[in-house]
C-alpha cells in the first residue's frame, strides 16, 4: 500500500492542533490516526479521509477548543493587572514626592498641549464650512517690474476680471466680486447707524459661498440694484429683537456716504458669518449698483483699479496649475495686448488662483480684506505643544529612573520568584498609566479654568466639552494611551533589564557614570529650554523695536473720535474744540494713521497731453489743510493745502483737483526728486488735478506692510477729527471733548481713542504670540526644572559612595558641586549647538512677516545659555547640599 495515500488529510490534523486543548491533543490525534489506518486498510481511503475530517469537525465544540483557555488567560491577565495596579498604587503612595511632581508635570503638560491643540484646530478650520470650499479660489494679480522681478501681489483684482474669466474658461463655473463700500451710514426711519460695513457682490456669490438664509433665499436676494441682504445681528440692531415677527422683508433703509444716499429694500436675512472665515460682511448688496455709479468703463476695466475682491468656483477636480497657465498665456494678450512702450502686458502681470482654504494662514498680500492668521504661528505653537508634552514625559522618565536603586531589590525578588521581563514591563507601564489616569482629570480641571482666559486673550470662543465633542473625547483617550506609553516605556525597559545578581545586591552602578539615553533626555530638555528662551527674546526684541520705532507721524497725546451726527460746519466744531487751552490742534480726515488704506481708484499720470494709466494701487485719504501739521508730517517739496483747494465734483465731472502725495508715490511714478513732480498733472478716478506737494513717508498702516503710494486730497467726506492735546490735565481735556460733542450730538457717545493705543493694537497678534509663548515656555521650563532636579537626584544617588569617599578625603560641598555640575554644563553646550540653530530658523521665519524688523543680537543668542546654566547650577546646588549633609559613614557602611 502506498504510504502517502494512507495518511489522513493534513489540513484536518493542523486544524485539530490549532483548536484542541493541548492536554487532549496527543491522545485524541493518536486514536483518530489508528482508527483511520484501520478504515484505510479496506482500500476505501477517500471514505477513511472523510471519516477522519468529520470526526475532527465534531470535536470543534466549546468544551474542547482552546478558547476556554484563552478566557482563562484573560482572567489571569486581568488578575495580574489588578495586582500591577495595586502594587503601583502602593509604590506611588510610598514615593509621594515623586508622584506629586510627576502628576504636576504631566497634568500641566497635558493641559497646555490640549489648549494649544484647541487654538490650532480653530485656526486651521477657517473657511472649511463652505460646501464647495475645495473648489473655490481667490483671483490675485502679480505685478512685475521691467526687469521681470515681482514687485507686488494684490489680493484684489480688476473689475473686469471675474466676468471674462468665467466666460472664457469652461473650468470656471462661477465668479463673483466683492466691492467693499467704506463704511456708509444706514438710516431706518428715525434711527441712524454710523459706519456700517456694506459690501457689493455678484449674484454668483451665493453659488460659491455657503451663506445660510434665515429670511429670503439666494434666488430672491437681488431682484434689483437696490436690494440688501443683512446678517441676523444687524437685523436685530436695526429692527429689534422681534424682527422676525415684524416681517422686515421689503422694508426700506437708506445708505448714505459723502452726502450721497440711496434707498435699499431688505430682501433677505442670513446667519452671521462664522468667526472661522477670512472675510466678514454685515450687508450684501448687488454690485450692479456700484457699476452704475462708476460707469461701464470702470466696471469692465481689466488693467487697473485693483479694488475688487474676486473669487471663482471651478469644476470639481479641475487641474488648477494648468488652468492658471492657460489663463496667463491667453488673458493678457487678449484683453490688454501691448502698452504704448511696446512691451507686452503679459510681461507685467500674472494671475494666481489662491485656494480658499490657504488664505487665512498663508496669505498676507497687499489689500487683504482682514488681517489673516499666520502659518508660522501655527507651526510655532504646534511645536511648543508637542515639546511640552515630550518634556512632561521626559520629566517622568527622569524621575522614574532616578528611583531605580530603591526598587532594584523589588525587581530582584520578582525575578527570583519567576517574573518574566514582559511582566515587569507591564507592571511599570501600569504605574505610568496610573499616574496619567490621575493627571488627566487634573489636566481637564486646568483646561476648564484656563480656557476663559485663553479665549479672552486670543479673542476667540474655543469650546472644550468632551461630553458632546466626541472627537475631543477620542483625542483625550488616545492622548492618555500615548502619554502613558511614552512616559512609562523607557523606565519599564530600564528597570526590567536589571541583572538579577546586581538587583539582589543592590548595586547602583548601572551605567551611572556613562553618557547614555538619560543624557540624551536631559540634553533634549535643555534644547527645549534654550529654544523657548531664545524665542521669547526675539519676540520681545521685535515688539520693543515696534514700540520704539518712529512711524513718521506724531502719535503722542493724539486723540481721534468720530464726527457727531447732524448739520453743522466743521469749522464750528473745530473752533469749539479748540476753545480749551489744553487742546492744541484739530484736523479732519476720512481715516487716520493706524487705519487701513482701502479706498482706491484707478489713476493716470499725464506726460504732456498723454495720460498713462498707472500700474500700482494708489489709495486715497481725504484730509483738511490742518492734517499734516496736527500729525507732525513734514513736506519734502511743494506746499500744503490752502483755502480753495477742495476737489469739487459736479455730476461726477471734475472742476478742480489738488493733490499731495507721499514720497512712495513719487518714486512709483518714476521720479527720484520730489521737487520734479510738483505741478505735474494726475488723474484719479473721475477727477483730474495737480500735484501741489510731496510729504515724507510715514507708516499709515502697520509695520507688516511696506509704505504704499498714497494720495491725499481735500474734499467733503471727513469721518474723524484728530486732536492734539498737551500733557496738562488730560482728564479735563477729555471732559471738554465730551461736552462739545454732546452739544452737537447728544444721543451718541464720542467714543474717542488715543492714537497711541490704536497704534499698539495693530500688533496685538504679536503681543498675544509673545505672551502665550512666555506662559507656555514658563510651563516647559518649570517641568524641565522638575525633571532636572530628579535627574540630579539620580546622579547623586549613584555617586553617593563617591561623595562619601571624597568627603572623608576632605572635599568640600563646593568641590562636589563642581564635579556634578561639569557633566550638565557639557550637556548645555551640546544643547546650545543643536537647539539654537533650530530656534533661529523658526524665529527668523517669523521675523520675515515684518517688512521692518529687528536683528538678532549676540545678547539674544547668549542669554538662553546663561539662563540655562543659572537654573542648572541652582538645581544642582540644592541637591548637592542635601547629599553633602549625609554622614559619610552612612554612605560607606555597605563597603
Amino acid at each position: 500500500m502506498d504510504k502517502q495515500r494512507s495518511s489522513p488529510p493534513s489540513w484536518a490534523t493542523r486544524f485539530l492542533a490549532w483548536f484542541l486543548k493541548e492536554d487532549y491533543y496527543e491522545d485524541v490525534q493518536g486514536d483518530l490516526e489508528e482508527e483511520f489506518q484501520l478504515k484505510a486498510q479496506g482500500l476505501n481511503i477517500a471514505r477513511a479521509k472523510q471519516w477522519y475530517a468529520w470526526q475532527i469537525i465534531r470535536l470543534f465544540k466549546p468544551s474542547m477548543i482552546k478558547e476556554i483557555e484563552a478566557q482563562n488567560s484573560i482572567e489571569k491577565e486581568t488578575t495580574m493587572f489588578k495586582n500591577y495596579f495595586k502594587i503601583g498604587l502602593r509604590n506611588l503612595w510610598k514615593y509621594k514626592s515623586s508622584t506629586v511632581i510627576n502628576i504636576i508635570g504631566l497634568s500641566t503638560g497635558i493641559a497646555a498641549f490640549v489648549l494649544i491643540a484647541l487654538f490650532v484646530k480653530d485656526e486651521v478650520s477657517y473657511d472649511r464650512h463652505h460646501e464647495y470650499a475645495e473648489d473655490i479660489y481667490r483671483v490675485t494679480v502679480k505685478n512685475y517690474t521691467n526687469d521681470g522681478d515681482m514687485s507686488r501681489q494684490w489680493a484684489f483684482a480688476s473689475a473686469g476680471h471675474a466676468t471674462r474669466l468665467k466666460d472664457d474658461y469652461s473650468e470656471i463655473t462661477h465668479a463673483t466680486r466683492f466691492f467693499p463700500w467704506a463704511f456708509p451710514d444706514i438710516q431706518y426711519k428715525e434711527q441712524e447707524f454710523l459706519s456700517e460695513q456694506v459690501v457689493f457682490c455678484d449674484p454668483d456669490a451665493f453659488d460659491i459661498f455657503t451663506f445660510e438664509f434665515i429670511e429670503g433665499s439666494a434666488e430672491t436676494a437681488f431682484p434689483d440694484i437696490y436690494s440688501l441682504v443683512l446678517t441676523r445681528s444687524k437685523a436685530v440692531k436695526i429692527f429689534g429683537t422681534d424682527w422676525q415677527e415684524q416681517g422686515i422683508i421689503g422694508e426700506t433703509v437708506t445708505l448714505s456716504r459723502d452726502g450721497n444716499e440711496a434707498p435699499f429694500k431688505v430682501t433677505g436675512v442670513m446667519e452671521d458669518m462664522p468667526d472661522q472665515q477670512h472675510f466678514h460682511f454685515d450687508y450684501l448688496a448687488p454690485i450692479r449698483f456700484v457699476e452704475m455709479i462708476f460707469g461701464e468703463d470702470a466696471a469692465s476695466n481689466v488693467g487697473g483699479n485693483y479694488n475688487w475682491l474676486t473669487y471663482i468656483r471651478t469644476n470639481s477636480g479641475s487641474n488648477i496649475p494648468n488652468l492658471t497657465k492657460d489663463v496667463n498665456d491667453g488673458f493678457w494678450d487678449k484683453y490688454m495686448g501691448q502698452f504704448s512702450s511696446g512691451r507686452e502686458a503679459r510681461d507685467f502681470y500674472d494671475f494666481e488662483f489662491q485656494p480658499l482654504l490657504d488664505i487665512h494662514l498663508t496669505s498676507n498680500l497687499e489689500g487683504e480684506f482682514e488681517t489673516n492668521g499666520s502659518l508660522e504661528q501655527i507651526y510655532i505653537f504646534s511645536v511648543i505643544g508637542i515639546l511640552l508634552l515630550l518634556v512632561a514625559c521626559v520629566n517622568y522618565m527622569n524621575i522614574a529612573t532616578s528611583h531605580y536603586s530603591r526598587r532594584m531589590k523589588e525587581v530582584g525578588v520578582r525575578k527570583v520568584i519567576g517574573a518574566f521581563k514582559s511582566s515587569l514591563v507591564k507592571q511599570f507601564l501600569s504605574e505610568s498609566l496610573l499616574v496619567v489616569l490621575v493627571s488627566i482629570p487634573l489636566a481637564i480641571i486646568l483646561i476648564i479654568l484656563a480656557l476663559p482666559y485663553l479665549n479672552e486673550f486670543v479673542e476667540k470662543e474655543l469650546i472644550f466639552n468632551p461630553f458632546i465633542q466626541t472627537d475631543l473625547l477620542l483625542g483625550l483617550i488616545i492622548l492618555m494611551i500615548l502619554v502613558s506609553s511614552m512616559a512609562g516605556l523607557y523606565p519599564a525597559l530600564f528597570l526590567s533589564k536589571i541583572n538579577l545578581v546586581q538587583a539582589l545586591k543592590g548595586e547602583q552602578s548601572m551605567n551611572a557614570g556613562k553618557w547614555n539615553f538619560r543624557s540624551f533626555l536631559v540634553t533634549f530638555q535643555y534644547i527645549v529650554t534654550i529654544g523657548l528662551i531664545f524665542a521669547i527674546g526675539v519676540i520681545e526684541s521685535q515688539m520693543s523695536f515696534i514700540r520704539n520705532s518712529d512711524p513718521g507721524f506724531d502719535r503722542e497725546q493724539m486723540v481721534s473720535l468720530s464726527l457727531p451726527r447732524g448739520d453743522y460746519s466743521n469749522e464750528t466744531l473745530r473752533n469749539e474744540l479748540l476753545k480749551h487751552p489744553n487742546i492744541e490742534k484739530a484736523a479732519f480726515s476720512s481715516r487716520i494713521p493706524t487705519g487701513r488704506l482701502m479706498d482706491n481708484w484707478g489713476s493716470r499720470f499725464f506726460k504732456g497731453d498723454s495720460a498713462i494709466s498707472t500700474n500700482f494701487r494708489l489709495p486715497v485719504v481725504t484730509v483738511d489743510k490742518y492734517f499734516l501739521d496736527a500729525y507732525g508730517i513734514d513736506l519734502l517739496a511743494g506746499e500744503n493745502f490752502r483755502e480753495g483747494m477742495e476737489t469739487n465734483l459736479q455730476d461726477d465731472t471734475v472742476v478742480t483737483g489738488y493733490y499731495v502725495i507721499n514720497n512712495a508715490a513719487t518714486v512709483a511714478l518714476g521720479f527720484n526728486d520730489p521737487n520734479e513732480i510738483v505741478g505735474k498733472k494726475l488723474g484719479y478716478g473721475p477727477s483730474e488735478g495737480r500735484i501741489i506737494g510731496v510729504m515724507e513717508d510715514f507708516h499709515f498702516e502697520a509695520l507688516y506692510n511696506p509704505i504704499v503710494p498714497t494720495l491725499f486730497l481735500v474734499r467733503d467726506g471727513y469721518r474723524r477729527v484728530s486732536l492734539k492735546l498737551n500733557l496738562e490735565n488730560i482728564r479735563e481735556s477729555l471732559d471738554h471733548i465730551e461736552n462739545v460733542y454732546a452739544q452737537f450730538d447728544a444721543e451718541t457717545d464720542p467714543n474717542y481713542r488715543f492714537v497711541d493705543d490704536l497704534f499698539n493694537e495693530q500688533y496685538q497678534q504679536e503681543e498675544r504670540l509673545g505672551s502665550m509663548i512666555k506662559v507656555f515656555a514658563a510651563i516647559a521650563i518649570l517641568i524641565g526644572c522638575l525633571g532636572l532636579i530628579g535627574m540630579v537626584g539620580f546622579i547623586i544617588e549613584t555617586k553617593i559612595k563617591e561623595i562619601g569617599v571624597r568627603k572623608v578625603l576632605g572635599a568640600s560641598s563646593g568641590n562636589i558641586w563642581i564635579i556634578i555640575s561639569n557633566r550638565f554644563l557639557v550637556l548645555i553646550v551640546i544643547a546650545f549647538l543643536l537647539g539654537l540653530p533650530l530656534a533661529y530658523w523658526f524665529m527668523n521665519d517669523w521675523l520675515e512677516n515684518f517688512v521692518y524688523r529687528t536683528s538678532v543680537s549676540v545678547v539674544l543668542i547668549v542669554m538662553p545659555v546663561i539662563i540655562a546654566v543659572i537654573l542648572t547650577l541652582l538645581a544642582i546646588a540644592y541637591q548637592t547640599l542635601r547629599a553633602t549633609r549625609v554622614n559619610p559613614i552612612e554612605c560607606l557602611k555597605d563597603e
